[in-house]
């Protein structure tokens, strides 16, 4: 009897003790109760619920300010500028990397113009771009929040969501800036899928059209032989891609565990 006494109290203490790490702090009487240290370097599962559920959201053609592409590349350079030092500033506030890129060239965004957005310069959004690079889903939620907090977000593909075919996973942001009022492309990546995006992902793709040149130079078909080599390919890169993001998951998986007593 006693022993089953005893049993029975460390299940409670234990089970008590479990549901008190789990809790926030919370008000009793008017003042918050104190807070039990939580080690930094910790992931809140929710981060990576928030991440999946941010909305994509599809933006009304035309968007730009101006159709005629010498007007919008005359304003695009000044764009370029205040969009490279909101991306620094919150790269320093949120741990995070900031990658500018240089205005896309005219002969590409003429080609895209007339290839892809019917002739109308005003639907080009992607003339000043960069993007911010966070090591875990904590850091870039926190680079998404300060970043819409700054912007007007007038587009967005949720790729973490609804990946890409190949596994490839980001987050797409077409922001409008304050003082020009163009719109701009932003990119948020998790870091080792986008080093295998760099990488792994573009080896592949080299490889790939290796194979597709080989076979249109020789004017024939692929052989069954080079169709089950593309398709290992991509599956391996798939794979890789996928290993990534659950790791990703993983982490934000874990529950917050307070701080060993010194």
């Amino acid at each position: 009897m006693k022993r089953l006494f005893k049993t029975s109290f460390i299940f409670l203490f234990l089970l008590s003790a479990r549901t008190g790490f789990a809790q926030t702090p919370h008000i009793v009487g008017g003042s918050e109760t104190e807070s039990i240290p939580y080690s930094t370097s910790s992931f809140v599962s929710t981060d990576f619920s928030e991440l999946i559920g941010i909305p994509s959201k599809h933006y009304s053609s035309p968007i730009q300010p101006y159709s005629d592409l010498t007007l919008l590349y005359h304003q695009a350079s000044h764009t370029k500028q205040d969009l490279d030092t909101l991306l620094s500033s919150i790269s320093a506030a949120t741990q995070t990397q900031a990658i500018t890129a240089p205005l896309k060239s005219v002969e590409r965004a003429q080609a895209k113009i007339h290839n892809k957005l019917e002739g109308d310069g005003a639907k080009i959004t992607d003339l000043a771009r960069g993007s911010l690079v966070a090591d875990n889903v904590n850091a870039l939620m926190r680079a998404y929040q300060a970043l819409i907090a700054q912007v007007e977000v007038v587009g967005v593909k949720n790729r973490f969501a609804v990946p890409k075919a190949s596994g490839y996973r980001d987050l797409n942001l077409l922001v409008k800036l304050p003082k020009s009022n163009m719109i701009c492309e932003v990119q948020l990546h998790l870091r080792q899928i986008a080093d295998i995006k760099s990488g792994p992902e573009h080896q592949t793709y080299q490889h790939i059209q290796n194979i597709q040149a080989r076979a249109k130079h020789a004017q024939r078909a692929l052989s069954e032989f080079e169709l089950a080599s593309i398709t290992q390919l991509r599956q391996d890169s798939f794979k890789l891609y996928q290993k990534a993001w659950l790791n990703y998951k993983r982490m934000c998986d874990v529950r917050l565990l307070p701080v060993a007593a010194a």
